[in-house]
C-alpha cells in the first residue's frame, strides 16, 4: 500500500473478525481528527496507540508503518 502512494498503513498477518475491525477502523479514526476537526495523518500513531487497549503483549499482533 506505501508503494502505491499510502502515506502510512495500518494491518495485521492474521484474520481478524469483521465486527472487532468495524469497532477498531471507527475508533482509530475518531482519534485521527486533530483539534480543527480535520483528519491528520500524523496523529497515525497516537490514534492507533488509544484505539489498541489491549496489553503491550497482545499489540504485537498489530503493525504500525507510517511517515
Amino acid at each position: 500500500m506505501q508503494f502505491a502512494g499510502f502515506r502510512s498503513v495500518i494491518g495485521t498477518m492474521w484474520v481478524v473478525d469483521d465486527d472487532e475491525t468495524n469497532k477498531i477502523t471507527s475508533t482509530f479514526y475518531k482519534h485521527m481528527v486533530d483539534e480543527s476537526g480535520c483528519l491528520n495523518h500524523t496523529r497515525a500513531a497516537f490514534a492507533l496507540n488509544k484505539t489498541m487497549k489491549l496489553p503491550l503483549d497482545q499489540r504485537i499482533l498489530y503493525i504500525h508503518l507510517g511517515a
